[in-house]
This record gives C-alpha cells, structure tokens and sequence, in this order.
C-alpha cells in the first residue's frame, strides 16, 4: 500500500509530535497529520479521510468512547486505535461496543501497533541502518 494517512489525536502536543515523527522515522509512504482534539480530528477526517486514527485516551472534554463511536459512524470509517495507559476488562468491553479496531497499552506502543500495522495493511517499516 503505498500513501497510507495516519492521524494521531493527543491534547498533549510532545506525545502527538513525538508519536507522528516516530511513526514517520519507522514506516514507508506514510503521511502524518495531528490534532488536539475530538473537534480538531473529525474536521480533518472530513477534509481528508486517513486509514488509521489512533486516539489517546483519555481525551479531555470529550466522553471516553464518543470520538471512537463518532469515526466507526461513518458511511466508510477509518480504523481506530486507542492508546491508554491501563487495560483491564472494563476498558476492552468499552473498546468492542464502540467497535475500536484495536487498543493497546501506551507502554507497548513499539511493540504491538507496528505489528498489528503489518498485519491490516500491506505495509513496509523502513530498515534500520546500523552506524559504526
């Protein structure tokens, strides 16, 4: 796949920069964009709809699942990814009845989004150059 739009919502501007220049650095033919908020990335999902929205919860003003019941309400929705920093039962009943494609641990972001990247996409990470 090549031109794959991602859009990373955190109100906190060092994790959404620090997510989409990670994001940027490690996968081919990936475009980037951010917001702030539930308000700023459903404007941008009207103007250019990504593939992949990942969210940071929570979100402040904003109901916990309503930005990820907002997108899957769309005639032809992104996949959503939730990042949070604590899983439990609770949260992955919350993350099906909203239709979350996926949710992960902040902690295990390396570890489990590009994986489940590779395996929903036909994607490619950039190889890593080894510096003497």
């Amino acid at each position: 796949m090549t031109g794959m739009r991602i859009l990373v919502v955190d109100d906190r501007f060092e994790s959404r920069w620090g997510l989409a220049d990670w994001l940027v650095a490690f996968l081919e033919a990936v475009a980037v964009e951010s917001a702030a908020s539930a308000a700023e990335a459903l404007q941008a999902i009207e103007r250019r709809m990504p593939d992949v929205v990942l969210v940071t919860r929570p979100l402040p003003e904003v109901e916990d699942f309503d930005l990820a019941r907002r997108i899957k309400a769309l005639p032809v929705p992104p996949v959503v990814v939730l990042m949070t920093e604590r899983n439990d039962a609770e949260l992955e009943a919350a993350c099906e009845a909203a239709r979350v494609d996926f949710w992960l641990e902040k902690r295990h972001l390396q570890a489990r989004l590009f994986s489940f990247l590779e395996q929903r996409f036909t994607l490619k990470l950039i190889p890593t150059r080894l510096f003497s």
